[in-house]
């Protein structure tokens, strides 16, 4: 009986063996950032068109932000002042490749935006690097490349705004996008 008991052990181990995979999409330290990011916000957004411009301004918007699937991911719903979603956006820790991984979509520009980090966030900071081909604003898309970088900064618990800053080839770097996110609930 004894020998039975052995055997079935030793066939049950690999079943029970925590997998690379396992242990890696667990939660960990850096998960916890995105805890502060979650909640109802109203959103008060400034757009500028180029360097030096002054920018137009965008409110009555809100978000929904929630932790989703085991608090592995912040999902995050921009709406407008109608109600309706203006962009869906996802922010991850991928801890086999040691970075932060954000995707989002919107009714801005033709295709999905993907920003990965370079290094850890801070305690109220964390920059992630994209790139984009523009389509513009006229009746014909731009084709422009341009690279990104999109900054989530965390004020105070009530408070952390979205910074999307553009760099075309041999251009500056400016200010494109600041989305300020309050507290609703």
């Amino acid at each position: 009986m004894k020998n039975i008991v052995i055997a079935l052990l030793l066939l049950a181990a690999p079943a029970l063996a925590e997998t690379a995979s396992d242990r890696l999409a667990a939660p960990g330290p850096e998960h916890a950032w995105m805890d502060p990011l979650v909640g109802e916000w109203t959103v008060a957004m400034r757009v500028w068109s180029g360097p030096g411009v002054e920018p137009f301004e965008l409110s009555g918007m809100t978000a929904n932000r929630e932790l989703i699937l085991g608090g592995r991911y912040l999902r995050e719903v921009l709406f407008g002042g109608d109600g309706t979603p203006m962009r869906e956006a996802t922010l991850g820790f991928n801890r086999l490749d040691g970075r932060y991984e954000l995707v989002t979509v919107d009714s801005f520009e033709p295709g999905q935006m993907v920003y990965l980090s370079r290094s850890d966030a801070t305690s109220d900071v964390l920059s992630l690097f994209g790139e984009s081909t523009e389509a513009g604003m006229g009746t014909e898309p731009t084709g422009r490349k341009r690279d990104l970088r999109f900054d989530f900064v965390i004020e105070d618990a009530d408070t952390n705004v979205q910074r999307i800053f553009v760099r075309y080839p041999a251009g500056e770097e400016y200010l494109f996008v600041e989305q300020r996110f309050t507290r609703a609930k």
